[in-house]
């Protein structure tokens, strides 16, 4: 089915590759008489078509024909290496995995430690309130067993004499007093 041109649109008239004044196709209702005809210029005629010049079919291309290896076995080295491959990727699972746990037990270790030093300031602050020395000292000289020294209670220290050791009473139970026993003894017999 043929499909009908506008009436309103142009054709160009060319020469090349440049466009002329243009021409409205436009249906005449009239033919055009032999005067008319005359006076006008000659029309052009077609272009014949240009015939596109044949070319030569090509043949396809002869594919060289490859024979196929048949399937060897396989190389051992791939299959360790396969291994190997696996297992470093579970372990990289598995140490990733490691790392996220010791990294969440990291957090609440360091929320444990900074609960436990608020307490231990608050433990510490009550402790020092605790052991006021003006409130010991006026509870026990209230009760009479503790009283303000006097002239006559001074007590001088007289250090210019010569290191000495007092062996506690209970110095002698135990190893430490076997052994002492066992050094008199010896020391006994030699002299």
């Amino acid at each position: 089915m043929a499909t009908r041109r506008r009436s309103d649109t142009r054709r160009y008239r060319t020469e090349g590759s440049t466009a002329y004044q243009p021409e409205f196709e436009q249906e005449s209702a009239r033919s055009p008489s032999r005067r008319e005809r005359m006076n006008a210029a000659p029309a052009r005629r077609p272009e014949p078509r240009r015939r596109s010049q044949s070319r030569p079919r090509r043949r396809p291309a002869a594919r060289p024909n490859i024979e196929v290896r048949p399937q060897g076995a396989v190389a051992p080295f791939t299959v360790v290496g396969l291994f190997v491959v696996l297992a470093c990727a579970l372990l990289l699972v598995v140490s990733s995995a490691q790392l996220a746990v010791a990294n969440h037990d990291i957090v609440e270790l360091r929320s444990t430690l900074a609960d436990l030093q608020d307490e231990n300031r608050n433990l510490q602050a009550k402790y020092e309130l605790m052991f006021d020395l003006e409130a010991i000292e006026k509870q026990l000289l209230s009760d009479g067993s503790m009283i303000h020294p006097g002239a006559g209670q001074t007590v001088y220290l007289d250090l210019s004499g010569g290191d000495s050791v007092v062996y506690y009473d209970g110095a002698g139970e135990g190893l430490s007093g076997l052994l002492q026993r066992a050094e008199r003894f010896f020391a006994d017999l030699l002299s």
